[in-house]
């Protein structure tokens, strides 16, 4: 949108190499330019001349490389044309055979010593000795122009007059830095896909109401996002009219820019020679040269203490539920898969980790605003650098910070135990018992979600469910994970590691219980990770465990709360409560640390009343600070 587009290119310097035929002026062009003046007496080749960043208009350092026939041979020359990052072709206007050989020797040199290459060096077509003559048509090289798209411009120069000298190495900087080909496809006149893609995206990000136009107001913040300016009303009136007087579709009835519109103004400034504009915007929103995100942009870096985790902070998770609401088109506070692929448009494309973790979905197996929090969480905490790519992709970085701001680290568990406190909101839990035991059914009950739901994240060996619990008033995720060890004899580290564990066993089975002794005995007796044994009642009559402890001795024995009865009722979500309380407070619930520990049914229970307490007090003060300002304006009266 605006033109004052002059920036640094952190780290670039480009180098220019002049080609062409014998006495064409290729060492005159040169030397006029850093003489500012024409010199009589020129030698066969000037020495390479580095300009400094300072003093040229993209403030990027800039090598100018001289090319002489009588000095240098083609092996040479080809050596330098590799890596050179933009040429000149130099031709005389009043000397047909050199004009000639840019089709017959120069052009077919220049590709044939680029084989190999992703794409062409830009090329700037260069004109000299023009004057010399009166009247110069274009037509003389238009069918050059036509041919070979790796030529981004023709200047006419007269290295005499010194006229258009310093414009052309301009050009050559400009070719290099914004070239217009991998934006703009010349033979068929249209944004190359790439470039649409991008701009596509850049739309969707700056449309924050998701209404598929740009107002005032959000024009404006993309410009001050890209170019930090505000654009004046006057300048914003004058883009739209442009807009309106050459792309039908352009302006809304309501005066907002559509997405064709926007793509229409950007072909415009790249059809104007201002690429440039183009480029500072596509790289202000993550891209690369090659329309590709910046891996700085996607994972900027970061650092995490191994006994520290990562969760999403409240910035991070506001922005993602706001772009749950844009995009939830009929408000039924789910996303059907339409809305969803019409959100993850923004991004290469969807993570896979959402196909691999149940979360509260309706009954038709689209997402709630619940389960799309709950999965972020998941994944931040397991997936970091996931969610930091996402949090790119979708637009986060539009805000003064980069996304960085919307995860935060936890403080050590080491110090969470210490302090008998924990801060963090997302805990897991491995659900771990021997097979049929239940496990997949307590992963099940954890969410609301379909069938389909269930059936197609199933098919993963270990069953993950995500879904939000309340401790001591506070909002906290639980992930619950299945474990089916590849051994039944052995667990791997991996298995073990997690806030809580839930032991559990099918009590219809009298062989059942033995495996979970077994694994607390071996695995967590002597580690500082709360146990929660889970006696899973399918319905049918318990019977007499097959080991030399029945499952309520055992915890006695090992001073760990009695079983938790867990059955096919809404009184699972008392088990969940329990889990996330336990992870919470590590110290309280782990026998190393306390003593025997509370019954955890009655400590659930505790916690809604000390809830209920809470608010009973709060609403007493309420009263009583009513009463007293009634008194207060009474005595005063």
């Amino acid at each position: 949108m605006a033109f004052d587009i002059g920036h640094k290119q952190s780290g670039r310097s480009v180098r220019i190499l002049l080609v062409g035929d014998q006495d064409v002026g290729k060492t005159s062009i040169i030397l006029s330019l850093v003489n500012e003046e024409f010199l009589d007496d020129v030698p066969e080749r000037a020495e390479t001349i580095t300009i400094p960043a300072e003093v040229t208009p993209e403030l990027v350092p800039t090598d100018i490389i001289d090319y002489n026939e009588n000095e240098q041979d083609n092996e040479d020359l080809a050596e330098q044309v590799r890596h050179a990052d933009v040429i000149c072709l130099v031709f005389s206007v009043v000397d047909d055979l050199s004009r000639q050989n840019i089709k017959s020797k120069w052009m077919p040199l220049l590709r044939e010593w680029q084989i190999g290459a992703d794409i062409y060096h830009p090329v700037i077509l260069v004109g000299n000795k023009s004057d010399l003559i009166n009247n110069i048509s274009m037509h003389i090289i238009e069918d050059v122009l036509y041919e070979y798209p790796e030529i981004e411009t023709y200047v006419q120069c007269s290295a005499k007059m010194l006229m258009n000298i310093s414009e052309m190495f301009c050009y050559a900087q400009t070719a290099i830095l914004h070239p217009t080909a991998p934006l703009y496809c010349v033979e068929d006149k249209v944004l190359t896909e790439k470039c649409k893609k991008a701009l596509c995206r850049i739309f969707k990000i700056c449309d924050i109401d998701n209404d598929g136009l740009l107002n005032d107001e959000e024009l404006n913040n993309f410009q001050r996002h890209c170019f930090d300016c505000h654009l004046p009303i006057q300048q914003l009136n004058g883009i739209k009219t442009i807009i309106n007087m050459n792309c039908e579709r352009g302006i809304s009835p309501s005066n907002c820019v559509t997405l064709e519109g926007f793509l229409f103004l950007h072909m415009l400034f790249i059809l104007k020679g201002k690429a440039q504009t183009t480029w500072t915007v596509i790289r202000k929103f993550g891209y690369n040269d090659n329309l590709d995100f910046l891996y700085s942009y996607l994972h900027p870096m970061m650092k995490v203490d191994k006994y520290c985790t990562v969760e999403l902070s409240h910035k991070g998770e506001d922005f993602l539920y706001h772009l749950f609401e844009t995009h939830d088109k009929d408000k039924d506070d789910c996303l059907s898969p339409v809305e969803l692929k019409s959100l993850f448009s923004m991004c290469n494309d969807e993570p896979e980790l959402l196909r691999k973790c149940l979360y509260n979905t309706n009954h038709k197996g689209w997402i709630t605003s619940q389960g799309w929090l709950s999965f972020w969480s998941y994944c931040t905490l397991i997936e970091t650098d996931t969610t930091l790519a996402y949090l790119a992709m979708l637009g986060y970085n539009m805000r003064p910070e980069n996304q960085l701001s919307g995860i935060q680290v936890t403080r050590s568990k080491k110090i969470d135990l210490q302090k008998k406190q924990s801060q963090r909101s997302v805990y897991v839990c491995h659900v771990i018992g021997s097979k049929s035991s239940g496990k997949s059914i307590i992963c099940k009950h954890h969410v609301k979600c379909s069938d389909n739901s269930f059936n197609e994240n199933g098919k993963f060996q270990d069953l993950v469910s995500v879904n939000k619990v309340l401790v001591y008033g506070h909002d906290k995720y639980l992930v619950i994970k299945e474990i089916n060890p590849l051994s039944e004899s052995h667990l791997t580290k991996e298995e073990i590691k997690c806030d809580v564990a839930c032991l559990v066993f099918d009590s219809s089975q009298s062989c059942s219980f033995e495996y979970v002794a077994h694994v607390y005995l071996k695995y967590y007796k002597n580690r500082d990770i709360p146990v929660l044994i889970v006696s899973n009642d399918k319905g049918r009559p318990l019977v007499k465990q097959d080991y030399i402890l029945q499952p309520e001795q055992f915890c006695k024995q090992n001073k760990l709360s009695a079983p938790f009865m867990f059955t096919n009722s809404n009184e699972n979500r008392k088990l969940f409560s329990c889990l996330a309380t336990m992870a919470s407070l590590p110290h309280k619930y782990n026998p190393h640390h306390r003593g025997l520990i509370p019954n955890l049914r009655n400590s659930v229970v505790l916690i809604w009343k000390t809830g209920i307490g809470i608010a009973m007090i709060a609403l007493c003060g309420i009263v009583i600070s009513k009463c007293l300002v009634k008194s207060k304006k009474d005595f005063l009266n």
